[in-house]
């Protein structure tokens, strides 16, 4: 364990949680690039439907599956990184307590 990857870790967790609070708000520049362009596609569906009064479901649902997709995916990246953050700790921990015990003998 080397404490750079437990920062490097540290900083994609944080940038994940920014990341899925702008995602939580609707803010699109936490949407990687190509979801961002079908994003900006089902949007100009729905402005062309709006204009001529008519209703866009199938663009309006699939903005929703975007903003949710992105959010799971962003859950599941924080998650991982969590859990291989603890596991890189346990293994210190576990690691200088094996350095200390053998140490007196």
């Amino acid at each position: 364990m080397s404490k750079s990857e437990i920062r490097r870790l540290d900083n994609l967790i944080a940038v994940a949680t920014r990341k899925l609070a702008g995602v939580q708000r609707r803010e699109t520049w936490a949407l990687p690039a190509g979801e961002q362009a079908r994003m900006a596609g089902h949007v100009a569906v729905i402005i062309g439907k709006g204009t001529r009064l008519k209703s866009s479901p199938r663009a309006e649902r699939g903005i929703d599956t975007i903003w949710n997709n992105a959010e799971d995916r962003l859950r599941a990246e924080i998650a991982a990184a969590q859990t291989a953050k603890a596991e890189l700790i346990h293994q210190a921990a576990k690691a200088k307590t094996e350095k200390k015990s053998s140490g007196w003998w």
